[in-house]
Order: structure tokens, then C-alpha cells, then sequence
């Protein structure tokens, strides 16, 4: 008998598969409380109201779409430039690190 010879499928050979590196983000579940909890935090600091909206819109968009590092590295640019105490900035850290997922 012959050798019988293996049928490819429509699709073509199947690939392999590559697992990226998970990062860590915002849990996208707890969103609103998360916002909820982090208003809280910086109507107790000193920064002035309309630079409040942008600083959270900012640590909202790069924690749940880039990662909480980079909203990390954001928040120490801001406490670098004056416009938020280190106190603060590790409230908010704290923060962060409770509503962290892996994606």
C-alpha cells in the first residue's frame, strides 16, 4: 500500500499561534467607580478645577487604552511639574493598582 497523503484544509495550513505579553490596564467593568473614586481624590488636592477634568480625562484614556504604567509615568510628570502633591499622586496610585486587570 501506499503512503496516503494528508488533505490540506480550504484554509490553508493552520498558523501558529503567538501569545502576546498580557499588560496591565484599567478594569474596564468598574469604570464609573473608578471615576467616582478618583473625583473624590482630587477635589480633596489643591489643583486648579479646570486643569482637574483634563488630568482625569488623561489617566482615564492612557490607564484603560495604553496601560497603568503609562499613567503612572503621567501622574509623575504632573506632580514633576507642581501641579500635584505627592500625597495625592500616591492616593491615586493606590487606586490604580485596585482597579487593575491584566489584558
Amino acid at each position: 500500500m501506499g503512503k496516503r497523503r494528508r488533505r490540506l484544509k480550504p484554509g490553508g495550513p493552520r498558523k501558529q499561534y503567538t501569545s502576546t505579553a498580557q499588560v496591565r490596564m484599567l478594569n474596564l467593568h468598574h469604570k464609573d467607580v473608578f471615576k467616582y473614586h478618583l473625583s473624590q481624590i482630587l477635589e480633596d488636592s489643591e489643583m486648579k478645577d479646570d486643569q482637574k477634568q483634563t488630568f482625569k480625562a488623561n489617566i482615564l484614556s492612557k490607564a484603560s487604552q495604553q496601560s497603568i504604567a503609562s499613567a503612572i509615568e503621567y501622574i509623575d510628570s504632573v506632580v514633576a511639574e507642581g501641579h500635584l502633591e505627592e500625597d495625592t499622586a500616591r492616593r491615586i496610585f493606590r487606586l490604580l493598582d485596585d482597579y487593575t486587570t491584566r489584558r
